[in-house]
C-alpha cells in the first residue's frame, strides 16, 4: 500500500508540472508527446510535416505529403525509482494525405501503471495488484484552409484508472500552423485536451484534463539539400482552471494570480517555456537540444536527441530531465518512425 500511495503522490507532484498540484486528471496525456519534439526541449507546436504534430498541434499535419506511422516508448519506470515496477508508456501515430480532402490520421497512448502488492492483516497474505492502464485515442484531420494557413482537429476518447475506480472522457484538440509568406518562419496555435472531466466515484471527486494553450514558433534559418538548421520555441499556458470555486473564495490564503485562474494562466510565472534547436545533415543524421522551464519544478532543464535516417526509416532518441523523488533518474525516450 506504501507503493500505491507514493505513486499516486508522484503523479500530483507531475501533476503541478503542468496544472497545480492535484489539480487535473489524466496527466499521463502530458507524459509524452513523440522523442522527436522531447529532444528539442518539447516545442513543437509549430513544426510541419511530422505525424508527431497530432500530439502538438493538429494542424502541423496538413504538410505531410507521404503516409508515416510511427511507434515510441519511454522508461518513465526510471523517472519513479523503486515505486516503479511494471509501468511504462507508449504512443502510436498514423497520418496520410488523401488527395484534395486533406490528412486523416490517428493516434494512441498508453501508460501501463504497474503492479504492487497488497495484505490484509497478515502480512504473510500477499496478493499481486495490478493498477490498471490508462489510454487515450485520438483521431485526427487536417487541411490547408488558405495560402499558408493549416488547421487541424483531434477527436480523443481518454480512459484513466485511479486504484479501483475508472471513469472514461471526451476532448479536442484544436491547432493552427502559418507559414508567414517571404519569410522562413512558422507561427504555432493549439488547444489541447478541451473536454469533459473525469469523475471517480461521484461528482465531488470529479477533475478537469489538462487543458492547455500553446504558441509557438520555428524558424528554419538553413534550408539546403545538405544542412538544415531551424530554432524552435513555445509557449504554454494551462487553462484547465477558468474560474475560481466556492472552496478558493473562502480559503484566505487562495491567490488567484499564483494559481493561474483565468486570465492569469498566461502569466509567465504561470506558464511552460521551451527553446530548441534541431539540426539535420543530409537528411541523414538529425541532432537536437533543448531548454525546458516548467513551474514549480526545480532541477534540470536541459534535454537532447538525435535521430539516425535510412531511406524511409528512422530511429529517434532522446534523453530528458526526471522528476526529483528518491531513486529517480532521466528519462530515455526511442522511437521509430516509417514513411512509406
Amino acid at each position: 500500500m506504501k507503493r500505491v500511495f507514493f505513486i499516486l503522490l508522484i503523479f500530483m507532484v507531475s501533476g503541478s508540472v503542468y496544472a497545480g498540484t492535484g489539480r487535473t486528471a489524466a496527466q499521463f496525456l502530458a507524459l509524452d508527446g513523440g522523442t522527436r519534439a522531447a529532444g528539442m526541449g518539447d516545442t513543437f507546436s509549430a513544426v510541419s510535416g511530422d505525424v508527431i504534430s497530432a500530439f502538438w498541434n493538429p494542424g502541423g499535419l496538413a504538410s505531410i505529403s507521404d503516409r508515416q506511422a510511427t511507434i515510441a516508448y519511454s522508461n518513465i519506470a526510471a523517472m519513479f525509482g523503486e515505486a516503479s515496477e511494471g509501468m511504462y508508456y507508449g504512443l502510436m501515430a498514423f497520418a496520410m494525405p488523401v488527395k484534395d480532402w486533406g490528412v486523416f490520421g490517428t493516434t494512441l497512448q498508453v501508460q501501463d501503471q504497474g503492479t504492487t502488492v497488497e495484505t490484509k492483516d497478515d502480512p504473510t497474505a500477499l496478493r499481486e495488484i495490478d493498477l490498471g492502464m490508462n489510454w487515450a485515442w485520438a483521431l485526427c484531420y487536417a487541411d490547408e484552409i488558405a495560402s499558408g494557413l493549416f488547421a487541424g482537429v483531434n477527436a480523443k476518447l481518454i480512459h484513466q484508472v485511479l486504484w479501483t475506480e475508472s471513469d472514461t472522457a471526451y476532448a479536442a484538440d484544436i491547432g493552427l500552423q502559418y507559414a508567414i509568406p517571404g519569410v522562413p518562419l512558422n507561427v504555432g496555435f493549439a488547444i489541447r485536451n478541451f473536454g469533459t472531466g473525469i469523475q471517480m466515484k461521484d461528482e465531488y471527486q470529479s477533475e478537469p484534463l489538462p487543458r492547455d494553450l500553446k504558441l509557438g514558433l520555428a524558424l528554419r534559418l538553413v534550408d539546403t539539400p545538405d544542412h538544415r538548421f531551424q530554432i524552435v520555441s513555445d509557449y504554454t499556458s494551462f487553462i484547465d482552471k477558468l474560474s475560481e470555486t466556492e472552496e478558493d473564495k473562502d480559503n484566505p490564503k487562495f491567490d488567484a494570480k499564483k494559481a493561474g485562474v483565468g486570465i492569469h494562466a498566461l502569466r509567465p510565472e504561470n506558464s511552460q517555456k521551451g527553446l530548441g534547436a534541431e539540426y539535420w545533415f543530409a537528411n541523414m543524421l538529425g541532432i537536437r537540444i533543448g531548454y525546458k522551464y516548467v513551474p514549480d519544478m526545480p532541477g534540470k532543464h536541459i534535454t537532447m536527441g538525435f535521430s539516425v535516417r535510412y531511406l524511409n526509416y528512422q530511429i529517434d532518441y532522446a534523453r530528458v530531465p526526471g522528476i526529483d523523488v528518491p531513486g529517480g533518474s532521466d528519462i530515455d525516450k526511442f522511437a521509430m518512425l516509417i514513411r512509406f
